[in-house]
């Protein structure tokens, strides 16, 4: 098929050019139209680029700057890596980070506090996966700042860590013989609320 027949079967399924451009073709679950060509089902918008913005290199994605999937306006669309298919999203706060993602156990605000516990008491990442029913390997990560990244805490924000607070720490924390405090003090959280 050549790139004319293709290209005027292609606009004969655009049915809006007002923004976005909007096509009759059917739609996979994610809402991404696509066209058969040569037996074989293509993205719309890759189709789209192709007929009106040159080749697409091999692993290469087209990616929408109007963030309509069903948009095929070949001005909303732009070529990267899917590294930068995902860096778009995040930025444009269309990822499923922290408490929006369904699996997420914790929120932000529960994040924040668990980076406070981290950085300005003694207490062990066992401890603080008890208090807040989590694995520890969950504490770990957030230790190691390998997940929720996005949730910021700076040192000395939310617990005075004076001088006292620290001994009361390290006292509670080198008590692990025989008289082990059954678990954390409560007070500390009820900073946070």
């Amino acid at each position: 098929m050549s790139d004319r027949t293709i290209k005027k079967r292609f606009e004969k399924h655009v049915i809006s050019k007002d923004n976005c451009w909007l096509t009759d073709l059917w739609c996979n679950d994610k809402g991404y139209p696509k066209i058969s060509l040569n037996k074989k089902r293509i993205n719309a918008s890759r189709v789209s680029f192709q007929l009106y913005k040159g080749e697409i290199p091999e692993g290469i994605f087209v990616c929408h700057k109007c963030d309509n999937p069903s948009c095929v306006n070949p001005e909303h669309l732009f070529l990267g890596t899917h590294k930068e298919n995902m860096r778009d999203m995040v930025e444009k706060g269309r990822s499923n980070k922290g408490s929006k993602n369904p699996q997420s156990k914790l929120t932000e605000k529960e994040v924040f506090q668990i980076k406070a516990l981290l950085l300005e008491t003694n207490l062990t990442v066992e401890r603080i996966s008890i208090l807040f029913e989590v694995s520890r390997r969950t504490i770990g990560y957030i230790k190691q700042n390998n997940i929720w990244k996005h949730v910021n805490c700076v040192a000395n924000s939310s617990f005075s860590n004076t001088s006292t607070d620290r001994n009361k720490n390290n006292n509670r924390n080198n008590n692990r013989n025989g008289n082990r405090q059954k678990s954390l003090e409560w007070e500390q959280l009820s900073l946070f609320d």
